[in-house]
């Protein structure tokens, strides 16, 4: 634990991270929405929090974009 600290991985619980089961995805226009492979549907808001969140920007290095 204290080498994920160190190496600024920290060990969370945070409201934001997903529930088993479950994946984030993004449209082409940054709008993302939830993957939820236990009951094949999907949704807008996140399982957790209920917030809905677009991104911006060109994704990071070294990540692709699949069609």
């Amino acid at each position: 634990m204290a080498a994920l600290r160190y190496a600024g991985l920290d060990d969370t619980d945070s409201e934001d991270e997903l529930p088993p089961g479950w994946e984030e995805r993004t449209t082409k226009d940054g709008w993302v929405y939830y993957a939820n492979h236990t009951e094949e549907k999907t949704q807008w808001e996140h399982p957790k929090t209920g917030k809905r969140k677009r991104v911006a920007g060109d994704l990071p290095y070294g990540w692709e974009t699949r069609n």
